[in-house]
């Protein structure tokens, strides 16, 4: 049950003990113990309340919500109502209500029991520190859940788990699982966790599908704003994904137990523009009416999020000490996929560089403080993880490019790694990048981490930049980046490799 926080494993255990013991006996065989029917529906009269019913043989007496919500008593408990159980001969299971989104059945049924609630859809009248975008929320043209939000869940590892929706007429759902094909509105998640990391969106919205062999991108478009520039999201997607796949060699290839079938991107007219990724799916609010920069950073929040489907859940992590590269080469392939498939020119690439980025970095506290390794820091130090390791990447990628007479690049490292660690457990650690940049340098980078990574010094990236044919500086706390008049046929090449108007 890895969804549920660390201080619930072990009540869940003594629970699950105790609940076989009050029973009488032994559980129900696994057949019938391995599947689970959610059925949800929403009505066109309230829009506001989501009925959810769920029909299983319980795996063990708990009842709970995943994690989130913190700041409220409840947490997600606080929109659910009307919480009811009952057997299979209608019968009534009483159930105490633990708070903290935990309920706890008298017993462990060894037969099917059914659960419906009510989920309130106001959780807009909640602040949230990431906005509602992660939450749930409405609009004129539908609704926006995450499964964490509204289903209730028991025991781990379904094997078996179907979602029906019951929805207004001319009402279509979007969400990140299979269809199955008996039914409209009906799907199969792949296992409990998909359930819980997913984002759903019912409505009027306008879908759009991109493929790449068993992978699909599925774009969710609502509101005025989105559906006038659906043309432009249909570019960005197929651009941006074809890159991607280009760039490592295949579509996201993480674990075999986090399978990621279908990415779902849902974009929406809101109040401002946000984003929020949640498993592999991902959530876009646009500000009505917004100025072309709000379009820009909504571009860049889907491109930055995209990415993350192979850095972050192909090749992955093993402890924090590597956010940097985790999230700062990810920065830098989101720049070059934008300015590969030409929503970024050259002037735009340099601007962003130096508003969006260098100016975050140099003006961060942990500039000169902390190191680049503390990634536990990364929310309260956005500038030195997300920005410096966007500089990182950069001089890693003119480094490699120098040594090798451009014949190889930090691109060549994305590969490795998505080869590497793509579709395995296998999880990489801070010597393992620091290792492979050395054998790319041809040359051993253990200074460079040592004065810029575990060290705390600023990265002269306008030194790095200098070399390629670009003429860099740093004037007035501005990093100001232009591209020389007179370059060779190799400066060209460079330039264009880091900036990613060249195929990877």
């Amino acid at each position: 049950m890895k969804q549920i926080t660390n201080w619930l494993l072990p009540l869940v255990m003594v629970i699950s003990l105790h609940s076989v013991n009050a029973s009488g006996g032994m559980s129900a065989p696994n057949h019938q113990k391995d599947q689970i029917n959610y059925s949800i529906t929403i009505a066109e009269s309230d829009k506001h309340t989501a009925k959810v019913e769920m029909t299983f043989v319980p795996k063990d007496s708990l009842l709970f919500m995943t994690q989130g919500a913190g700041q409220l008593p409840d947490r997600w408990a606080t929109f659910v109502q009307d919480l009811k159980v009952s057997d299979a001969s209608g019968e009534e299971i009483a159930v105490k209500d633990m708070t903290d989104a935990l309920w706890m059945l008298p017993y462990t049924p060894k037969e099917k029991i059914i659960v419906s609630y009510k989920v309130r859809l106001d959780h807009a009248s909640h602040k949230w520190d990431g906005g509602l975008d992660g939450v749930a929320y409405a609009t004129d043209w539908g609704v926006f859940y995450t499964g964490r939000a509204m289903l209730i869940f028991n025991g781990a590892d379904w094997g078996n788990i179907r979602v029906d929706f019951n929805l207004p007429e001319g009402w279509q759902v979007s969400t990140p699982w299979k269809r199955v094909g008996d039914g409209p509105h009906s799907f199969k998640p792949h296992n409990q966790a998909a359930l819980m990391l997913s984002m759903i969106f019912a409505g009027t919205h306008k879908e759009l599908s991109f493929k790449e062999g068993d992978f699909e991108l599925l774009f969710a478009l609502g509101g005025d704003d989105v559906l006038a520039e659906q043309e432009v999201y249909q570019n960005m997607a197929s651009g941006v994904l074809n890159y991607y796949i280009d760039l490592m060699g295949g579509p996201p290839n993480p674990a075999p137990d986090n399978v990621i079938e279908k990415a779902l991107v849902i974009i929406n007219v809101g109040d401002m523009t946000d984003g929020e990724i949640i498993g592999s799916n991902i959530s876009i609010i646009l500000e009505k009416d917004g100025d072309p920069m709000a379009k820009m950073i909504s571009r860049f929040i889907f491109a930055h999020e995209f990415f993350h489907m192979w850095n972050g859940k192909t090749f992955t992590p093993d402890d924090q000490e590597t956010q940097w590269f985790n999230e700062g080469f990810t920065n830098f392939y989101t720049l070059k996929a934008l300015r590969h498939i030409g929503f970024l020119d050259d002037n735009a690439y340099f601007g962003v560089l130096n508003n969006l980025f260098y100016q975050r970095y140099t003006a961060d506290s942990g500039l000169g403080n902390l190191s680049m390794t503390k990634g536990e820091e990364k929310h309260d130090h956005w500038g030195l993880i997300y920005g410096g390791g966007l500089f990182v990447a950069m001089a890693q990628d003119i480094s490699i490019r120098k040594a090798t007479g451009n014949t190889k690049s930090v691109d060549h490292l994305m590969r490795q790694f998505y080869k590497r660690y793509g579709g395995t457990n296998d999880q990489y650690v801070i010597d393992d990048v620091e290792e492979s940049l050395s054998v790319l340098n041809g040359a051993d980078q253990s200074d460079f981490f040592k004065d810029y990574i575990w060290g705390t010094q600023p990265l002269p990236i306008e030194d790095y930049l200098s070399v390629t044919g670009l003429d860099a500086k740093v004037e007035e706390g501005q990093l100001k980046i232009a591209i020389k008049d007179q370059l060779s046929p190799f400066q060209q090449d460079v330039i264009q490799g880091i900036l990613g108007s060249n195929t990877p």
